[in-house]
């Protein structure tokens, strides 16, 4: 069963690989045309972005990356 933690900024599910991966939060080091940051979440099943000028920013993907870990530990 496939555990979805939450929709992205491209409004795709979050689904980590398997209930035993470590998440871990990306940054790109070229930002958005705005100047704000954006990265990706790696261990998902998709390709997984955050981006600072939308709703799932990078401060929720790091709250929601260290839930996940702390659940998986």
């Amino acid at each position: 069963m496939e555990t979805v933690l939450g929709i992205d900024c491209c409004r795709q599910e979050i689904i980590p690989m398997n209930e035993n991966v470590t998440l871990e939060v990306h940054t790109n080091r070229h930002p958005n045309t705005d100047g704000t940051a954006w990265g990706w979440i790696e261990g998902c099943t998709l390709n997984i972005c955050w981006s600072d000028n939308k709703k799932f920013a990078r401060d929720k993907a790091i709250e929601l990356v260290n839930a996940w870990n702390r659940r998986v530990r």
